[in-house]
Order: C-alpha cells, then sequence, then structure tokens
C-alpha cells in the first residue's frame, strides 16, 4: 500500500506558494513583470499553461529562497494528524509521499520543520542555474496530460499500480480528480469531495489526517 498526498492545501494547512506570492510580491511591478493573481487569471483564462503561471510568478519574489523558506517554517504548518499518520505509515511499512505541482523546495521546507525529511516528495523539481536564475524540472511530465508540461499526478498512481501497490490519494482540488479516478480509495476535501461525491468514488471527506489514520487502524484490525 502506499498513500500519495496533495500538499497545498491538503498535506499543508494552507496554499504554501500563494503564501509566498502575498510575502514577497515582485518589485517593481510593471506589465511585463505582472503580480501572481494577474498571472493567475491568464491561467485560468486558458492563455498561459501551468507550468508558464508558476515560473513567472516565482521568478523574481522579493526574497531569497533561504527567506522564502524560513517564512514557510513559521507561517505554514502541516495538516493536522499528518505526522501522527506518518509515524503509523513507518512503523507498518506503508509508504507515504506527496505528490504536488508545487516546487519541492517549499514542501522539502515544511516537512523539515516537523522532521519528517524523510517522505520521498514528487513535485517540479527547482534549482539554480549558473546564472543565478531558478530552475524549474517536471520529472513527472505527460504530454498527453491536461497539466502539461507541468507534472502529472496520475503518472505516479500508475507507476506504483505497476509496482503491485494499492493507492490511496488524499487531495482537495481540480488537478487531484484524475488520480482519485484510479486510486483505490479516496481522502477528500472541497472540490475534490464534491467531485468524489458525484462520480459515486469511494472516499471519505478529509477533516485531518487523523481520519485517514483512522481508516488504517480499521483495515488493520479487520486483516489481522
Amino acid at each position: 500500500m502506499v498513500i500519495l498526498c496533495d500538499f497545498d492545501d491538503t498535506a499543508a494547512d494552507r496554499n504554501v506558494a500563494t503564501l509566498l506570492f502575498e510575502a514577497f510580491p515582485k518589485q517593481p511591478l510593471t506589465e511585463t513583470t505582472p503580480n501572481w493573481r494577474s498571472l493567475h487569471k491568464q491561467y485560468l483564462n486558458a492563455e498561459i499553461t501551468l507550468a508558464e503561471y508558476q515560473e513567472n510568478a516565482f521568478a523574481g519574489l522579493n526574497a531569497s529562497r533561504s527567506e522564502q523558506a524560513a517564512y514557510v517554517q513559521a507561517n505554514a504548518d502541516l495538516r493536522p494528524g499528518f505526522q501522527s499518520l506518518a509515524g503509523y505509515c513507518a512503523l507498518h511499512g506503508i509508504e507515504l509521499a506527496i505528490v504536488s505541482h508545487g516546487l519541492d523546495r517549499y514542501v522539502r521546507a515544511l516537512l523539515a520543520k516537523e522532521d519528517l525529511g524523510h517522505i520521498p516528495v514528487h513535485a517540479v523539481e527547482t534549482g539554480v542555474s549558473t546564472t543565478g536564475q531558478e530552475t524549474f524540472t517536471y520529472r513527472y511530465a505527460q504530454d498527453e496530460c491536461p497539466w502539461a508540461p507541468g507534472n502529472c499526478k496520475c503518472f505516479l498512481v500508475d507507476e506504483y499500480k505497476e509496482r503491485g501497490h494499492s493507492v490511496i490519494y488524499a487531495g482537495d482540488g481540480l488537478s487531484d480528480t484524475c488520480p482519485a479516478r484510479k486510486a483505490d480509495f479516496v481522502f477528500a476535501r472541497d472540490g475534490l469531495l464534491s467531485f468524489c461525491q458525484a462520480q459515486d468514488i469511494p472516499h471519505r471527506e478529509l477533516t485531518d489526517f487523523n481520519v485517514l489514520l483512522g481508516y488504517l487502524e480499521e483495515q488493520n484490525r479487520e486483516n489481522s
């Protein structure tokens, strides 16, 4: 069994990307360097891709990478129960991994705050070029994915299933609907919850991760 968990607004108690955009806006703002809200509107109107939105929104934030990481650790938290879930998974040999369209650096910053840096992170991989510009690598991109050139969460679900895993998926939004269809069981919040209800996808509401932990304990008792 593997538990694949979305990050922003799911494993994290808020959208961490938005937290950073609001805390460190681009300076100065011009027509060629629009703020993240205008970029997000362009993305929602299908004028730019997810990758273009995200890369342009992060480019030139008014803070270094280390300052952004420190801000994340000071102002965001993992959703209640996540750390207990991680401990249960480690004890019982259940793999727990993050799957996200977000950036690995802020995902890892928040996991590190809770001493959970060992958890695998499947996200947009970032680095710094020789000219000092941030780089973005989409290791899990698939051309046929509607989120291309962003990471394809369905690819990761398929990959784990091909290894013989049953997949529990936890998420909250539109990009989680495809993996939710493919998972064996879903824990859903917000828009994903409505989607699962409408599509009769086996699920429970994810109020916090104690719900998922309780489900695992139920399964363990039934199988013992």
